[in-house]
C-alpha cells in the first residue's frame, strides 16, 4: 500500500470527496481507512487542530459510529470538539458537527443524559447566534427532540418536533423538504406515543405512491411499523414487515450491510419468539457477519 505521506493534492481532493459521500453511505466501514490516510497527509502540512483536520477527525468518529463502533468514535470527537473549540470557536459549523456527532455517539453507547446535555447547550448557542429559524439551528432542535425520543421522553420529544415542524413552516414553507422531514418525524413519534398504527399506515402510502418502496423513509415507515406492532403484541403482523423491511434493505443496501442484517436479525428473533426453533445458528451468523463489518472500522 502506497504511503500515505507521499498522496499528492489531486489524489488527496478526490479522496476527500470521496470520503463524504462514503460516511452516509450503506458502508460507513470502507471509509475509515481512507479518512486515517487522509489525516495522515494533512499533517505533513498542517497542525492537528487546523479545521481541515479537525472536520477529518469529525469525519472519522462519523464513519465509526455510523459503523456501530460508537465507543471507539466517542474519543476521537471528544478530542476533534475540545480542538475545535480552541481554534475555531463555539460558532464555526465544524464546532458545531463535532458536537453533534458526538452526541449520536454517546446516545449510541447509552450516555444519553450526557448527549442531551452536549445538545441543549448546542441548541441554546446556536439560537443566541444565529437565531431561531437558522437552518443549522432547526437542525439542532431536531436532533434534541430525537435524544429525547430516544431517552424514552417521547411525550417531550413530540412537543420539542412539533415545534420544529411550526418553525420550520414558518421559515421555509409547508411544502419544503425540511418542514415535511419534521412532519415525518413528528408521525413518527406520535404514532409511539398513542400506539396509532393508522397514521403511520397513512404516511406510508403517502410515501409509497409519492417515492416509491425503496426510499429510505418508507424503509423507515416499515420499520416503526413493524415496532409498533410488536409493541402492541401483534407478532404474526410485525414480523410480516419485518420481512418486508428487510427485502426492501436488501434491495437498497445489498445483503451485507448493517442495515440489512439488522432487520434479518431482527426479523429471525420474532420467528423465534413465535415458536420457530433452530434459529439460533441463523441469528449467530447474523452477529458474526456484524462483528465482521464492524472490526473494518476499528
Amino acid at each position: 500500500m502506497q504511503d500515505p505521506r507521499l498522496m499528492s493534492e489531486e489524489d488527496f481532493e478526490k479522496s476527500y470527496l470521496t470520503v463524504a459521500e462514503l460516511v452516509d453511505g450503506p458502508h460507513p466501514e470502507r471509509a475509515v481507512q481512507m479518512i486515517e490516510d487522509l489525516i495522515v497527509r494533512a499533517c505533513e502540512e498542517l497542525e492537528i487542530d487546523n479545521e481541515t483536520v479537525i472536520n477529518l477527525r469529525m469525519y472519522l468518529g462519523r464513519a465509526m459510529w455510523r459503523s456501530g463502533v460508537s465507543a471507539r468514535a466517542i474519543p476521537i470527537l471528544e478530542s476533534a470538539l475540545a480542538d475545535a473549540k480552541k481554534s475555531l470557536g463555539w460558532q464555526h459549523r465544524v464546532t458545531f458537527s463535532c458536537a453533534g456527532n458526538l452526541c449520536r455517539a454517546l446516545g449510541d453507547v447509552g450516555r444519553l443524559d450526557e448527549a442531551i446535555k452536549i445538545a441543549k447547550a448546542i441548541y441554546e448557542k446556536r439560537v443566541r447566534v444565529f437565531g431561531e429559524l437558522d437552518n443549522g439551528t432547526l437542525n439542532s432542535l431536531g436532533h434534541l427532540s430525537q435524544l429525547m425520543f430516544d431517552s424514552g421522553d417521547v411525550a417531550y420529544a413530540v412537543d420539542l418536533m412539533s415545534s420544529l415542524y411550526d418553525k420550520r413552516c414558518q421559515a421555509f414553507g409547508k411544502n419544503d423538504d425540511r418542514a415535511r422531514c419534521s412532519w415525518y418525524n413528528l408521525t413518527v413519534m406520535k404514532a409511539q406515543l398513542d400506539n396509532d398504527e393508522q397514521s403511520l399506515l397513512d404516511l406510508l402510502a403517502q410515501y409509497m405512491a409519492e417515492y416509491g418502496s425503496d426510499h429510505p423513509n418508507t424503509i423507515g415507515l416499515w420499520a416503526h411499523l413493524g415496532g409498533l406492532l410488536e409493541r402492541t403484541g401483534k407478532l404474526s403482523e410485525a414480523l410480516e414487515v419485518w420481512r418486508e423491511v428487510e427485502e426492501r434493505r436488501h434491495v437498497v443496501f445489498g445483503e451485507v450491510a448493517i442495515p440489512t442484517l439488522d432487520a434479518v436479525g431482527h426479523r429471525l428473533r420474532l420467528q423465534s419468539s413465535l415458536g420457530d426453533d433452530g434459529l439460533l445458528d441463523q441469528i449467530e451468523v447474523v452477529r458474526r457477519t456484524k462483528a465482521l463489518i464492524r472490526r473494518q472500522a476499528i
